[in-house]
């Protein structure tokens, strides 16, 4: 078309091989999604191009839809274990920390954490250190 306007009369336009406008007319038929050829055993032309059927595709849909369904859920149940192995980081950092404060400003805890050997009560000390980090110190 140029600048003029003119020559608008052999423009058209086509959806599915139909004309659907021809240059001029106000209306356009409404466009909707067509169900009935899903439904039906023939395939659309693209997928039979490919060689395939209309069932063929659904059951290729299914598969990767349930495939794409356990990759979710893998890497929901990866995120998780993430999230445990960082807190797990984050409170060793917090216990070493804890620690070394202890080390230097009340050193007989720190000595009966180090100085013991049965891990119950090393677990112990290791809970009265943190109760007294978290209070006197943060």
């Amino acid at each position: 078309m140029g600048p003029d306007g003119k020559g608008t009369a052999q423009a058209a336009a086509y959806i599915d091989g139909q004309p659907v406008q021809y240059a001029g007319e106000i209306t356009l038929p409404e466009i909707t999604a067509a169900p009935e050829q899903m439904e039906s055993t023939e395939a659309p032309p693209l997928l039979a191009s490919m060689g395939f059927t209309v069932e063929q595709f659904n059951e290729a849909a299914r598969f990767m839809a349930e495939a794409f369904g356990i990759f979710c859920d893998k890497l929901a149940e990866a995120a998780r274990a993430m999230v445990d192995a960082w807190e797990a980081i984050r409170a060793a950092e917090e216990f070493r920390k804890a620690l070394r404060w202890a080390e230097a400003a009340n050193r007989p805890l720190a000595a009966r954490y180090h100085h013991t050997k049965k891990k119950r009560i090393r677990k112990k000390y290791a809970k009265r250190i943190l109760a007294w980090y978290r209070e006197e110190i943060l």
